[in-house]
């Protein structure tokens, strides 16, 4: 199989599909909640289980790939076995729930999210809610929502709602971050929140936000909300510990601002900037020196 850029979305979204309705049943009672790094970090064996399947069909298609999966939490090659990528390996960023505390409190902004990545670049992905059967994808062809082609709005700030998981808890700057918070209120039409990192970059994409910001996020966060929103026509911009900007590579940043508009993304930029540096990476994929 050649691992063109629609093969791989093709893949991702069979993946996706397929572990949909498991996750609907257990929607309805999701049993036992764990916890990861503390109370706001909720995970449950759904989770695994769906990353387990997830990596099986992936793995079952794209057998010299890598995953890099929240639940795994390492770059891992398909005999389980954890691999620095090379420039041109395909790696695979799974978040098997983005939106684990919604999906363990009965709200719906839950999703499946998958992205393969080469070269420091997103090629392919998939975001799936399985709650509204509503699946996006993205490829070399552009950006999609249940097949049909979708494209940023690019209509200023104060035309337009920003979502944002903004501030967040892990910042140690919580002064500094409520400044960031007071300039994208005033700067915006209204902010919202919705729980799902992922389903913030589709809401970018498809036309319903102008923009979506975070601080403090993983790449199997944002992977494929990177590659959805720029193949709709949108910016992605990754901010890096320093404060440091890149657009190659943007989901190995734990900063992120993705706009439909120019001014929208200097915007949430410049709330970012608020906040003091911190340390907030984890080098999942060997880029560190």
């Amino acid at each position: 199989m050649t691992l063109t850029p629609s093969t791989l979305a093709d893949l991702a979204q069979s993946a996706a599909l397929a572990v949909g309705p498991a996750l609907l049943e257990a929607f309805k009672d999701p049993g036992k909640i764990e916890y990861k790094r503390n109370f706001h970090d909720p995970v449950t064996i759904h989770d695994r289980r769906a990353e387990k399947a997830i990596r099986e069909v992936i793995f079952a298609g794209a057998p010299n790939s890598l995953i890099l999966g929240e639940e795994e939490g390492k770059a891992i090659n398909a005999r389980g076995e954890q691999v620095k990528p090379g420039t041109d390996d395909v790696v695979w960023l799974v978040d098997p729930i983005d939106g684990t505390a919604n999906f363990t409190s009965g709200l719906i902004y839950w999703c499946v999210s998958i992205a393969a990545t080469r070269a420091n670049e997103v090629i392919a992905g998939v975001i799936y809610q399985p709650t509204r059967e509503v699946l996006y994808r993205s490829d070399d062809t552009g950006a999609y929502r249940n097949g049909s082609p979708i494209r940023v709005r690019k209509e200023p700030p104060q035309r337009s709602l920003l979502a944002a998981g903004f501030p967040s808890e892990r910042l140690h700057d919580q002064a500094g971050a409520a400044v960031g918070y007071r300039k994208l209120l005033e700067g915006t039409k209204s902010v919202r929140r919705l729980g799902s990192t992922a389903l913030h970059f589709a809401g970018v994409a498809e036309g319903t936000f102008g923009g979506c910001m975070g601080m403090g996020t993983q790449p199997w966060d944002i992977g494929a909300g990177i590659g959805l929103v720029q193949a709709a026509g949108g910016i992605v911009i990754g901010v890096r510990d320093d404060h440091s900007r890149m657009t190659a590579g943007a989901y190995d940043c734990p900063n992120y601002v993705a706009a439909a508009h120019p001014d929208m993304a200097e915007l949430c930029l410049a709330a970012i900037d608020c906040v003091a540096p911190q340390a907030l990476h984890t080098d999942y994929l060997g880029t560190q020196p």
